[in-house]
């Protein structure tokens, strides 16, 4: 029986001399491929100089675009791989070969390219010079969709921390994402966000009824803290009623008299049948209406209540003395608030739905660079030390997204939330890297 082959092949020094940005794939990035071998699983295998475990991001690069790690000795990187590999059975002539250029992978890769470059361009011409037959033109019709709550399409926000090692690489003494609205001046303001904001303001002054619609990460507990910031900063005489019941699928109509006459006038004792509890608070409202007073309910997470106490809150916002409201109302939620206020899926509440304002939260899109300008000079840092000029185009495509098969719809993702967090991901990435500023290479890799 012949003895099994241990002699270790040769295998070829790295090449470190290769720039970010280019893609130049070594045959490591197949090999793992066609082992079923995770990014992660050789990472946390490989450790770098001072014992730390290489990053999923770190060996993206390497596979990519052959870039070693600049603060570990590469020819040590390249023997751990190639341990870590022989452990999971890959084959000694794979191995000899790991560190290769791979001018298969790279045609691939530019061809792939090159067709997204060219969708990408037939997309934007109009419809007649894209080389297809014209459809025959059908009459309208209503799709059974517009009538039914969409299942959301959104990617999951990964929440991350920046890590020490990314601040004392960026010189950043604090997060730029984290606790970063802490007075006034630190909320960033759209065209959008400054009509919302004036627009909630306006509502409580005047006894609206307002609805603020955004998808989650949108900004809307920042301009529901900043109305109560204003309210008292400004000293204007607006009570403000926030029912505090934590799921509020279960506020009712009695949740809503209890918390008007606890947050105006704590300690009342409340009536026990539901008709003298509304005369008590109807006249609470009206007493406190003509001592100076204005009113406004504040409900968050508006987009799980119930259509029954929906139908109720017009009771509410009908109490009045003579032409002035006793009470004024803004609800915060989600999009399916929106779809709540819909009168095709709720035509029995079309009483409250066709009273209620609708402001809408819309992404960041053409604010984007702004914006992070914004959070980075809050902490002393200026944007162009920190993101390369090709960052911000590659946060827009990672955060747009198309939905809707056929008849592409572009989704935007851009939210502040969203925007924090990979940007978050992206700083502690070149760090780890030693990359000098955030490019669009590091964001494609996250």
């Amino acid at each position: 029986m012949s003895q099994p082959n241990t002699q270790r092949q040769p295998v070829r020094l790295p090449d470190v001399s290769k720039t970010l940005g280019a893609f130049m794939p070594l045959k490591l990035k197949a090999t793992m491929r066609a082992h079923h071998i995770t990014r992660i699983a050789l990472a946390e295998h490989v450790l770098q100089r001072g014992g730390k475990p290489l990053s999923e991001s770190a060996v993206a690069q390497l596979c990519n675009h052959g870039i070693w790690p600049k603060l570990s000795d590469a020819v040590e990187i390249q023997a751990q791989i190639v341990a870590r590999l022989r452990a999971l059975n890959v084959p000694e002539a794979e191995l000899a070969a790991l560190f290769e250029d791979d001018d298969e992978e790279r045609a691939l890769g530019a061809d792939a390219s090159m067709r997204a470059t060219h969708a990408e361009k037939m997309a934007s011409r109009p419809l007649e010079q894209r080389g297809t037959r014209a459809r025959k033109p059908v009459a309208p019709r209503t799709p059974r969709a517009a009538v039914e709550p969409l299942e959301p399409e959104i990617l999951p926000v990964e929440p991350a921390m920046l890590s020490p090692a990314a601040k004392s690489h960026f010189r950043l003494f604090r997060d730029p994402f984290s606790d970063d609205v802490a007075e006034a001046s630190d909320v960033f303001m759209t065209p959008d966000v400054r009509y919302v904001r004036e627009a909630m303001f306006t509502t409580a002054r005047l006894g609206g009824f307002l609805a603020v619609v955004g998808e989650s990460g949108a900004g809307k507990t920042v301009l529901r803290r900043d109305l109560i910031d204003r309210v008292q900063r400004e000293g204007h005489p607006i009570r403000i009623i926030q029912p505090r019941a934590l799921d509020k699928g279960t506020l009712t109509a009695r949740h809503i008299c209890e918390a008007i006459l606890e947050d105006i006038r704590p300690g009342t004792r409340h009536a026990t049948s539901l008709e003298r509890l509304a005369r008590q608070v109807e006249q609470l409202l009206l007493d406190s209406s003509r001592a100076g007073n204005q009113h406004l309910l504040l409900i968050e997470e508006a987009h799980d209540l119930h259509i029954s106490t929906l139908k109720y809150l017009k009771r509410f916002w009908e109490l009045e003395d003579g032409f002035k409201k006793l009470l004024a109302i803004v609800l915060v939620g989600q999009p399916e608030l929106k779809q709540r206020l819909d009168e095709r899926i709720n035509f029995d509440a079309r009483e409250v739905i066709r009273r209620c304002e609708i402001a809408e939260l819309q992404p960041l899109n053409g604010n984007l660079e702004n914006y992070l300008a914004h959070k980075l000079r809050r902490v002393g840092a200026e944007p162009e030390q920190v993101l390369d000029e090709t960052a911000y185009s590659a946060i827009r495509n990672r955060l747009t997204v198309q939905r809707g098969g056929g008849r592409a719809q572009v989704l935007s993702l851009l939210y502040p939330l969203v925007v924090n967090n990979l940007v978050t991901r992206a700083l502690n990435s070149a760090a780890d890297l030693c990359a000098p500023r955030v490019t669009a290479d590091v964001i494609a890799e996250l």
